[in-house]
């Protein structure tokens, strides 16, 4: 169900240096690297249009933002993979990369200076030619404008060396035009880190990191730009991917259609169409019901173990058959699953939810009950942030050191009770504490979850109310410092710990401030706090290729786990099994660890839906 031997393969030659990094993965900018026998095609044009040749598609949730520097949630990125490409590719969603706008690269001795060669050619949906100046715009913009939400992933992970300045409160910033991304060449791009990055081509291969037409849009000093931010971010998305967006309604549909002058390989479609739901039951109907999708949708209540029949592993581990027959036409969809490189998690904004109501809901969480009984599919329990596969040690380390997990591996109503008497609260004196969520989840099995929750606190002195919402009101109450309890995951951005683990440092938590999650933890609402900051600082001291620094940041990673354990900031109760289903008529490849929003659909092929067209 995983794909982490290749993930271990790679971790092994990240300890070897940058020079047998780079040898490693040379060569990989033709094939697809695709483990189900996929062949490689050459470049070239759709099929002839075709009305039964598009993909149709049912989405779970509303989308954020098309701009990649933006958006941040898996919806949005799912259609940013198929609009936009960069210089770096996951193959099919593995944890592999291979070059995509890059044909090459070579790296310095000391593993500092990467210096890429761009295809010749390529060009975005409006026409104009990919460049290595698009490459210093659209990188510009993700650490400068005020639209990005992830500015650290350049200039502290990538660590692109760069000038800072202190404003007007006395903190550093960024000198806007300052970094060292440098076009050398119209085809040819340096960049200069302040040190090398353990994960620094697999880093580039996510979407923030996509390219843009230099100048598209006016957010950054020095462009007045051509088209309005609103426009780009939502019906007019300029990318150099193999599918363009012609039709964008929030709750509704996404359509796309496939380009008939895209760099890449071949596109098996003409393009796709996805119905978008915000209701688990209304998705059932469309999918499975009526058939109107190329793949059923199985929500978790309506999932029978018994149903799956598993014809074999394959080369990475996973495992592949059939589902079915299911209700409520008799049909059989083909199935694999993929234990993904995610965690699901409660969290508190700890600004507006004190440390004893916190620890008591620790106590109060089922996380054995949620996953065999509330979620009736594939996951694991879990009680790390960090998954199992890219934990300290792996995934034997993290069951060893499970046993550590303060809050047991099932509800404590009698400690929770104690920890809220112990702050004062009593029958007469309750904790009013509201829970917020996604309504496609509170659909599927969040409301379950909420339910169990809420009558396990009901008598340790916690009032919980549930509270839902679309996926942009949801996320504007974080943003706005709304949040008591609030349910969300993390899927791997590239295949590293620090990855998860930069959440959990403090003030990377203020999302007001630049932040990349909601929680506010710091020392006024935590004693843990600075055991943390200092913690996130030796990873981020450590990020290069010895083993020296491999095995320092490894420790802090423990460090930043168990601060987070003793504020309980943070919640984990998921390490997340990916389930793949499709009807007969589709042939696609299978998507590895980093899961399905990696993926890009050119490689989809629609064969014949008979009556179901």
């Amino acid at each position: 169900m995983t794909d982490t031997d290749n993930l271990s393969r790679r971790r092994f030659l990240q300890g070897t240096g940058a020079a047998a990094t780079a040898a490693a993965l040379a060569g990989c900018t033709d094939g697809d690297g695709d483990s189900d026998g996929t062949t490689e095609e050459p470049s070239g044009t759709t099929s002839a249009p075709s009305d039964e040749n598009r993909y149709r598609g049912r989405q779970i949730g509303t989308a954020d933002s098309m701009d990649p520097v933006y958006a941040t949630d898996v919806v949005s990125g799912t259609h940013i993979q198929e609009i936009f490409d960069g210089l770096t590719n996951y193959v099919n969603g593995t944890v592999n990369v291979e070059t995509l706008l890059a044909t090459d690269y070579t790296v310095s001795d000391d593993g500092t200076t990467i210096t890429f060669q761009l295809k010749e050619g390529a060009t975005y949906n409006n026409g104009t030619e990919v460049t290595a100046s698009d490459v210093v715009y659209s990188w510009e913009r993700l650490a400068a404008s005020e639209n990005s939400n992830r500015a650290g992933f350049i200039l502290d992970f990538l660590g692109v060396v760069y000038e800072t300045e202190t404003d007007s409160e006395g903190n550093e910033q960024y000198v806007p035009g300052s970094m060292d991304v440098e076009a050398t060449g119209d085809y040819e791009l340096t960049v200069t880190l302040s040190e090398p990055f353990y994960a620094a081509l697999e880093l580039i291969a996510y979407s923030s990191f996509f390219l843009v037409p230099e100048g598209i849009v006016g957010d950054i000093e020095g462009y007045e730009g051509e088209v309005e931010y609103s426009e780009f971010a939502s019906t007019n998305p300029v990318g150099a991917g193999p599918y363009e967006l012609t039709e964008w309604s929030e709750a509704t549909s996404i359509t796309l259609d496939a380009r008939d002058d895209y760099h890449g390989e071949e596109i098996l479609n003409e393009g796709l169409d996805y119905s978008v739901f915000t209701e688990a039951n209304a998705a059932y109907t469309y999918a499975t019901s009526n058939v109107n999708a190329d793949s059923p949708y199985i929500p978790s209540a309506r999932y029978d173990p018994e149903l799956r029949n598993f014809e074999g592993t394959d080369d990475r581990g996973r495992q592949y058959g059939t589902y079915g027959p299911f209700d409520p036409n008799d049909m059989t969809a083909q199935y694999y699953e993929v234990a993904t490189l995610s965690t699901n998690y409660y969290a508190f904004d700890t600004e507006n939810v004190e440390k004893p109501v916190r620890q008591a809901v620790a106590h109060a969480m089922d996380q054995q009950a949620i996953n065999q009984d509330i979620i009736n599919t594939p996951s694991k329990p879990g009680y790390f942030f960090t998954p199992p596969a890219m934990f300290p040690g792996g995934a034997q380390r993290y069951n060893e050191l499970q046993s550590e997990y303060p809050y047991g591996a099932s509800a404590q109503i009698d400690q929770a009770r104690q920890v809220m008497e112990d702050a004062g609260y009593g029958p007469d004196n309750q904790y009013e504490l509201t829970f917020d969520m996604p309504s496609s989840t509170a659909s599927s099995w969040g409301e379950n979850a909420y339910s169990l929750l809420r009558d396990k606190l009901q008598q340790a002195h916690i009032s919980l109310e549930l509270r839902t919402g679309d996926w942009s009101t949801f996320l504007n109450r974080g943003r706005n410092g709304n949040f008591g309890l609030y349910l969300l995951g993390w899927v791997a951005d590239y295949p590293g710990a620090d990855n998860f683990l930069a959440l959990i440092n403090p003030p990377n938590t203020f999302f007001q401030q630049g932040g990349s999650s909601y929680m506010r933890w710091s020392t006024d609402t935590g004693d843990a706090a600075d055991e943390a900051k200092e913690a996130w600082q030796t990873v981020q001291n450590n990020l290069g290729l010895s083993e020296e620094a491999a095995s320092a940041r490894e420790e802090a990673y423990l460090e930043l786990e168990r601060a987070n354990w003793e504020d309980a900031v943070l919640l984990p109760f998921l390490h997340g099994i990916e389930q793949s289903y499709s009807y007969e008529w589709i042939d696609s490849p299978r998507f590895g660890a980093m899961g399905p929003s990696r993926k890009k659909s050119h490689r989809t092929e629609i064969g014949d839906r008979s009556e179901y067209q």
